[in-house]
């Protein structure tokens, strides 16, 4: 039976899949979903990828923003907003058009859990105090978070529940503040020791030609969030996605990703292949060239296989590279 070529990148993509479930197998994921994603008729599949990685054995905990819903139902309403997405101020009536946004989102992920037979579970797990002044503006109810409640958390993870999370935090006395929904992923995945937060927005982080940046060390995330990077992505949006993500990495957080929810896979894509399908910010070595070793020889040789049938190379045996083993240097991607 002869393979289609589309059979033959299918089966490629099956082994660089199966290579990385082991890795991450038995981790802790953070997965911070922005609203406006949600509202563009993706709930289905984005949960569906969710469960796929539960399947796994990865622990998954989902924070979600709200600020596309606050925006609309302000709209709907014809009231003005102080802030929208938890980085300025928050007055009463924000705060309140706020919980209601929030909550319907909220409700509407536990609906298609649901219908996608994903177990749920949602706790006051924030506590929080006011952000106070801020550059000389008092910040309302605009929360900062203290503490997060990992053994509630953890008690969820271990019975298999996905954990969702609200950008909404509750201060000693009870009072209710607005979270961001980028600083609640980074809290919680640091809390929780979470290897990965996965940040899924609208858009890619991009270059100065708008093409997607593939990777950024975490020093060259600080600098573009700070403005202070030739790199392109001047988005609000974005520059606190990595903001925060360079926060994240400098405080112990291996990884994080910067993916656009607005393609089809992304998420998957992103998590199961070298190339990825968006941003991945580290603070650890993903790719460098080093000298081959004979560890690498089984798969040299099979590397430049094709080439000799094609005869793009001269032949030669696994005797050949052996013997020239000096001549040949590796680029590793991800242990790869």
């Amino acid at each position: 039976m002869e393979i289609s070529t589309e059979q033959k990148v299918r089966f490629g993509d099956l082994r660089a899949i199966l290579r990385y479930v082991p890795l991450f197998r038995g981790q802790r994921f953070v997965v911070a979903v922005d609203g406006a994603v949600l509202d563009s008729g993706g709930v289905a599949s984005f949960l569906l990828d969710l469960a796929v990685l539960q399947s796994l054995n990865i622990q998954i905990i989902l924070v979600y923003g709200a600020g596309h819903q606050i925006r609309l139902l302000a709209e709907e309403r014809d009231q003005s907003l102080t802030c929208a997405d938890g980085t300025g101020c928050t007055d009463e009536a924000t705060l309140e058009l706020s919980i209601d946004a929030i909550s319907r989102l909220a409700n509407q992920l536990r609906e298609q859990a649901t219908v996608s037979s994903i177990r749920t579970a949602s706790a006051n797990v924030l506590v929080a105090h006011q952000a106070g002044r801020v550059r000389g503006v008092d910040q309302g109810l605009t929360g900062v978070i203290d503490r997060v409640d990992t053994q509630c958390l953890k008690a969820f993870l271990d019975d298999g529940l996905l954990p969702i999370i609200s950008p909404i935090g509750h201060d000693r006395r009870g009072q209710t503040l607005r979270l961001n929904s980028d600083s609640v992923a980074t809290e919680v995945a640091l809390a929780v020791g979470a290897s990965k937060i996965l940040f899924v927005t609208e858009a890619h982080v991009t270059d100065t030609d708008g093409q997607r940046v593939k990777q950024l060390s975490v020093e060259q995330a600080h600098e573009m969030a700070q403005g202070r990077s030739g790199l392109g992505t001047k988005s609000p949006m974005l520059t606190s996605k990595l903001k925060h993500a360079a926060r994240g990495c400098y405080d112990g957080i291996a990884r994080v990703h910067v993916v656009s929810g607005k393609e089809r896979d992304a998420l998957l894509a992103e998590l199961f292949s070298n190339e990825g399908s968006g941003t991945m910010i580290y603070r650890d070595a993903y790719q460098e060239i080093r000298l081959a070793t004979q560890a690498d020889i089984p798969a040299i040789v099979a590397m430049i296989r094709p080439s000799i049938t094609d005869e793009d190379l001269v032949p030669r045996t696994s005797q050949d590279v052996t013997s020239n083993l000096s001549d040949h240097s590796v680029i590793e991607i991800d242990g790869n």
